[in-house]
């Protein structure tokens, strides 16, 4: 899928009126007036989804303050996986970040491997689409 594919998706089975972010350095991809939202599209399925660190706190600190909700958007091909980051901010931050070697940019490789500190978060949180 991609980011627009996704929000169609979204707004269309969820009511909203999500629109994507037209800046490219945006800490996230898409907003209306209740959400302001991350989207991962994924090739591969995983149980357990990661959200960087970076992304988690930045977008939750905007959601605060534009009074919004900060939602994290999976997909990959099994669903769609729609996490409530601020719903449950304390049952993420409560784990320990992991540190992973990753690629400095997820769809080019340009062999540049940065640690990455990251969260894991259980499908039991999320809502399926």
């Amino acid at each position: 899928m991609t980011e627009q594919s996704t929000i169609d998706f979204i707004n269309k089975t969820s009511g909203t009126n999500l629109v994507l972010c037209k800046d490219e350095f945006s800490s996230y991809d898409a907003y209306d007036g209740n959400y302001i939202v991350e989207i991962k599209n994924r090739r591969k399925y995983y149980k357990e989804k990661l959200i960087e660190c970076s992304k988690l706190f930045i977008n939750y600190q905007k959601a605060i303050l534009e009074r919004k909700k900060f939602l994290y958007v999976v997909t990959d091909d099994e669903s769609i996986w729609v996490y409530s980051i601020t719903k449950h901010i304390d049952a993420i931050v409560n784990q320990k970040p992991l540190k992973m070697p990753c690629p400095s940019k997820t769809d080019f490789n340009n062999g540049v491997v940065i640690n990455k500190f990251c969260y894991t978060l259980p499908e039991t949180l999320s809502t399926k689409l």
